[in-house]
């Protein structure tokens, strides 16, 4: 990898990756999500001047097109391997699709994966006063949960967009993505 600090190189990815607002519970798509090339010309050149692995390339691209609503090119990269990152993103993709029985197949694959730690510690910042119910029985002591998020997500499947448990889940979504991605860039 290159010189540059961690952070930075996290910060550069999520500024030619992020949209306007956060991906949905479902498979989308949202308004102003990039297609897949599109994505590819703007990550690509990028990721190329990191000195990555073609594996660690290959997933972020997978987090990157599944964070834009491309379940399918995602997939595409995802579905025939068998390391414990590429069935954390399978079981992303499959949470959301709604497949939950799937999903929670997958995230059986990548029991104690780097990025639930990370993710534990930033849902445990979070949780004050102000937070919904909504995130309680999602963090165990020192990880995150995947099923107990897979379960609330399906609970919440019929809330409409916009309710505050909703956003809660879509804001804990995308704090799974930066997980994934610190996890992958470390």
């Amino acid at each position: 990898m290159s010189t540059r600090s961690r952070d930075s190189i996290v910060a550069e990815f999520w500024q030619h990756v992020r949209t306007e607002e956060l991906p949905d519970l479902t498979a989308g798509p949202r308004s102003k999500v990039l297609n897949a090339r599109s994505l590819h010309g703007r990550l690509d050149p990028f990721l190329k001047g990191l000195q990555l692995t073609d594996e660690t390339v290959a997933l972020l691209q997978a987090a990157a097109l599944l964070y834009h609503d491309q379940h399918d090119p995602a997939h595409d990269i995802v579905a025939d391997r068998t390391d414990v990152t590429s069935a954390f993103v399978h079981g992303i993709l499959h949470r959301r699709e709604p497949d939950y029985w799937n999903a929670k197949y997958w995230f059986r694959r990548c029991d104690m994966h780097p990025a639930y730690s990370i993710l534990a510690a930033n849902i445990r910042r979070w949780n004050g006063p102000g937070e919904p119910e909504t995130i309680r029985g999602l963090v165990l002591p020192g990880s995150f949960d995947p099923f107990a998020f897979v379960d609330t997500c399906e609970r919440q499947a019929r809330s409409p967009r916009g309710s505050p448990e909703v956003e809660t889940l879509r804001k804990i979504q995308h704090a799974e993505f930066e997980a994934l991605v610190q996890s992958l860039l470390t």
